[in-house]
């Protein structure tokens, strides 16, 4: 049975490219059957497959005889081996449709924006590589936290549902509290790989026309785990806007056109996920402690 286990998916896979493999697997899948039924396998496929690789290994006498006489706690391992590979490559699956990466949500990692471009700088969190282009960075017509006549700049592309773009959140705050004479640029770039992300950057925009725009991006980014059809609604009321005034741009995408144009900027950027900070040629991919951004700012003043 133990051998039946690792051959049925393998001949099953190669079954559909040859008819000799589709009899293996079901041979398999007969044996297996069999098995589970209390009853002996009576195909004789684990003794054929027993016997073709003891005699591949008669070249070294030893091997072969161990490899014989531990067939069975071999299999056992080998299916053993199977069974964590597919643990691992379907958490790794359902880690990628619902935070963007194959590392889960406490990672120190980041959502994975929709497009990869030829790459050099590499990324630590991942290991990928990829060229970013600091000097394609628009600051004009983003939203501004912070005194516009700041002497350093941070801009970010985050993404207002990436949950790592939210636990960058709070050290970004912290920051700008800390130093004065810094301020951020944010650029949302919604990722197709999380709900509302869109809805909430027509959101966020909406609230601009009511000079609420920094206190909606808090608002979403605090409650982001409530994010749904109709709570932007509730935020906008929360937030004191006229909420009239409000439905109408959100429900009439004012800002969508906006919204490509800050998308199609990270292409050019280069961004492969967010958050994805630049302070001045300095870029950090993923959330950063506080010392990170501190010891660039510090440079970058004097």
């Amino acid at each position: 049975m133990v051998i039946c286990l690792i051959a049925l998916p393998i001949f099953a896979i190669l079954g559909i490219f040859s008819l000799k493999y589709r009899q293996l697997a079901w041979e398999a899948f007969h044996c297996l059957f069999k098995t589970v039924q209390l009853k002996p396998c009576d195909t004789g496929i684990d003794q054929r497959i027993k016997s073709k690789y003891t005699a591949k290994l008669m070249w070294w006498p030893g091997l072969a005889r161990a490899f014989y006489k531990y067939f069975a706690v071999l299999s056992w391992i080998f299916v053993i081996l199977m069974l964590v590979s597919t643990y691992f490559t379907g958490v790794g699956v359902y880690n990628y449709e619902k935070y963007g990466n194959c590392n889960g949500p406490d990672s120190n990692a980041f959502c994975i924006f929709n497009v990869v471009k030829p790459n050099q700088e590499e990324c630590s969190a991942t290991g990928v590589k990829q060229t970013l282009y600091p000097d394609k960075v628009k600051i004009e017509g983003y939203p501004v936290r912070g005194d516009p006549n700041a002497k350093l700049t941070i801009v970010e592309y985050g993404c207002f549902s990436c949950p790592y773009t939210k636990e960058a959140e709070p050290v970004v705050r912290q920051i700008l509290q800390d130093y004065h004479d810094v301020n951020l640029v944010y650029h949302d770039v919604p990722l197709s790989i999380h709900k509302y992300s869109i809805e909430a950057a027509e959101a966020a925009l909406c609230a601009k026309d009511q000079d609420k725009y920094w206190a909606y991006h808090d608002i979403l980014f605090d409650k982001q785990n409530l994010l749904n059809d109709t709570v932007f609604y509730d935020f906008a009321q929360e937030l004191n806007l006229n909420v009239t005034q409000f439905k109408e741009c959100y429900s009439t995408k004012k800002y969508e056109a906006e919204i490509n144009q800050s998308y199609a900027n990270a292409l050019d950027v280069g961004i492969y996920g967010t958050p994805t900070f630049f302070i001045k040629q300095a870029n950090l991919v993923g959330p950063q402690k506080y010392k990170t951004f501190k010891a660039i700012i510090e440079d970058n003043l004097g």
